[in-house]
């Protein structure tokens, strides 16, 4: 017969194999969780630019991100926020407000429509967020730790943009503008990954009829959902 000190042995490593296993599922689901917010531009009220007579930008924003949640969708363990998911109108504190609430490692990507620079000017753009002026207190810990926090914001975002940008080759090939840093209102002070991409200029004639393509709206759906996933 055992003692009670091999009992003891025996039932210890009983749990252990019971529990143990199942901690460890529970922590790795929630790894493998990931959170992403798409922000539709403009709505309601806010039209955006005039893309065509009838259709305006906010119409072509919507239809993408629902588009995109569709795609998200078809990938286990990430679960999608949308700023708004039908015609109202949105202000930029509403969005933040929404966005803020979301898990630090979140990814937001804010979708818009292009115009201006002239008739000729095509093509897609991708934003990222910059630092303002750096606090002159570099000895304070809370100062160091909030630029640490930046900083990875910041190159995370930056490889987020870079995803994109491979990925929207494959939908306006060698129409990309670049990466740029920008002093965007819904990038102000987000302490997360975030983007903000403008897909083709209305006032071209090429990039409006790729604009108002189903085709071509479900490419841009499936090219930013690859994105999402390659930055994953």
């Amino acid at each position: 017969m055992m003692d009670s000190a091999m009992k003891r042995i025996v039932f210890l490593t009983f749990l252990l194999v019971i529990f143990i296993p199942s901690s460890l599922l529970m922590a790795q689901s929630g790894q493998q969780k990931r959170w992403v917010i798409i922000d539709a531009a403009h709505g309601g009220t806010d039209g955006g630019v005039i893309v065509t007579d009838k259709i305006r930008e906010k119409e072509v924003t919507l239809s993408l991100s629902q588009l995109l949640q569709k795609e998200l969708a078809r990938t286990p363990g990430i679960q999608v926020q949308m700023t708004r998911a039908s015609e109202k109108t949105m202000s930029i504190a509403e969005r933040l407000k929404i966005v803020r609430a979301a898990p630090a490692e979140a990814l937001f990507i804010s979708l818009h429509v292009n115009a201006g620079f002239g008739k000729n000017a095509s093509g897609y753009e991708i934003f990222f967020p910059g630092f303002k002026a750096a606090p002159e207190d570099k000895g304070d810990s809370q100062v160091i730790l909030k630029d640490m926090v930046k900083n990875k914001n910041l190159n995370d975002s930056v490889r987020f943009a870079q995803a994109i940008q491979r990925n929207m080759e494959n939908v306006f090939p060698r129409k990309g503008r670049g990466l740029r840093e920008a002093p965007i209102p819904i990038l102000n002070d987000l302490t997360l990954t975030a983007v903000v991409l403008e897909i083709g200029f209305a006032t071209n004639t090429d990039d409006r009829k790729k604009i108002m393509s189903e085709k071509t709206q479900q490419a841009i759906a499936q090219a930013l959902s690859k994105s999402i996933n390659d930055f994953f």
